[in-house]
């Protein structure tokens, strides 16, 4: 199952592009003096194009109001060295940058930016781009096609994993690649922990967590893959596993280390961009002012 790995990450990013389309106003934000965790997971994920594992490790805490994940070494911007997202919608960013006025220099600098409000006055643009987009030959079709991810069962297996009790989810899948029609099973293993891991999966979307946003869905995608880890309360992806008929099989990703944390990300001495509540053209207008 080609590029099973990065299907979390895949999905997570679909998610963000749903997300543009909030535009709700945001509260004032004030930069705390430590983000502070609760909880420490590991996940080991497999990329066919790499012939070594990587890794990515995702803070949690347990009323889940905020989270942090450190990418696999691949994929780091070199100008961030830490990462937070709140369940808000705002990313907050720590790194590095140039003192204004004196490039010889560097200052640690934290930037607050809204991921919701980033994409007001986008909307006419994006309008824009889906009219010159091609049509599909069979909209409606095309509409009630299935989703890949939809129809994961309840198997009755269960195992230990740190702790954690996990159960499986499977379903069996038909595709075509290269002309040659393949099926298999997939699985997922989720267990159910003691603190609050929603954000994994709804990262990006702020409001996802409401109880409506839940209820849709758990309506659109009954046993969907990631909608458990919505629709169920504090359930934490544990496992993912594909086994082709015939075939190649394997695990995309699973979780090697769940530990509890008392580790905080402190924002003593970083020179603070609060852009909260600004649009991309305000933040970028803001940007420059700075300089």
């Amino acid at each position: 199952m080609k590029k099973i790995a990065y299907l979390l990450i895949i999905i997570v990013l679909s998610v963000l592009r749903t997300s543009a389309q909030e535009t709700a106003k945001s509260p004032e934000y004030k930069v705390p003096s430590a983000y502070h965790f609760d909880n420490k997971v590991i996940y080991e994920i497999n990329n066919e194009e790499k012939k070594a594992p990587e890794t990515a490790i995702y803070y949690f805490t347990k009323n889940g109001d905020y989270m942090s994940v450190e990418t696999p070494d691949s994929q780091k911007d070199q100008k961030r060295d830490f990462m937070i997202r709140t369940k808000d919608g705002l990313m907050i960013t720590f790194g590095e940058e140039p003192v204004p006025n004196n490039s010889d220099k560097t200052r640690k600098v934290l930037k607050v930016m809204d991921m919701r409000s980033m994409m007001k006055g986008s909307g006419e643009a994006i309008a824009a781009l889906a009219k010159n987009m091609p049509k599909k030959d069979n909209p409606e079709a095309e509409k009630k096609k299935p989703n890949d991810l939809d129809n994961f069962i309840r198997t009755g297996k269960t195992k230990q994993v740190f702790g954690y009790s996990a159960e499986e989810y499977s379903k069996h899948f038909t595709k075509e690649e290269n002309g040659k029609e393949h099926s298999g099973t997939m699985s997922v293993w989720y267990a159910k922990v003691d603190f609050d891991p929603e954000m994994m999966f709804s990262l990006g979307m702020g409001n996802m967590a409401a109880g409506q946003s839940q209820s849709k869905m758990s309506q659109s995608h009954p046993n969907n893959m990631i909608g458990l880890g919505l629709t169920q309360k504090n359930y934490l992806l544990i496992e993912m596993d594909f086994t082709e008929t015939g075939g190649k099989s394997g695990t995309g990703m699973k979780v090697v280390s769940i530990e509890k944390t008392n580790f905080s990300k402190s924002t003593e001495g970083y020179y603070i961009k609060n852009y909260a509540g600004m649009s991309m053209k305000e933040m970028m207008m803001k940007e420059n002012e700075e300089k």
